[in-house]
């Protein structure tokens, strides 16, 4: 008897062809590499420009720029993962339009959820700021 749920199937089965995790690293420069000051630099320009940016939008322009980069990053983080769900249904899964094609609307509902948990950790992180500093 299968412990697996109805509907509950790998939309992609992953091939396990024996790579080393090691592979996805460095995922932090090393204190030694030769391009650390460089990317140092960069990753200092970024986040000036990045500031700089964020303090010259109107507060509604911001919110409005925050939603849009939320359902985009929702978008490519789920392609990723073998779920492919189309801009256009995940602006309807946020205005609670929800496909009668049951895959395409647990998508959606997948969709919605990601984003009203990054969201959320925004949120969190905004209100937290100051103790995360200071820990």
């Amino acid at each position: 008897m299968s412990t697996k749920e109805p509907g509950m199937e790998a939309d992609n089965i992953a091939e396990d062809r024996g790579e080393s995790i090691g592979m996805m690293e460095p995922l932090l420069v090393s204190g030694t590499s030769r391009f650390r000051p460089e990317l140092a630099d960069l990753a200092l320009e970024l986040t000036a420009k990045s500031t700089a940016l964020r303090k010259s939008l109107p507060v509604g322009i911001a919110r409005a720029l925050s939603d849009l980069v939320r359902s985009m990053n929702c978008y490519y983080s789920n392609l990723i993962e073998g779920h492919d769900t189309h801009p256009i249904d995940i602006e309807r899964a946020l205005n609670e339009d929800y496909s009668t094609d049951s895959r395409k609307r647990d998508l959606q509902l997948e969709a919605k959820a990601h984003i009203a948990v990054q969201q959320w950790s925004g949120v969190y992180w905004l209100r937290n700021r100051h103790a995360h500093r200071c820990a």
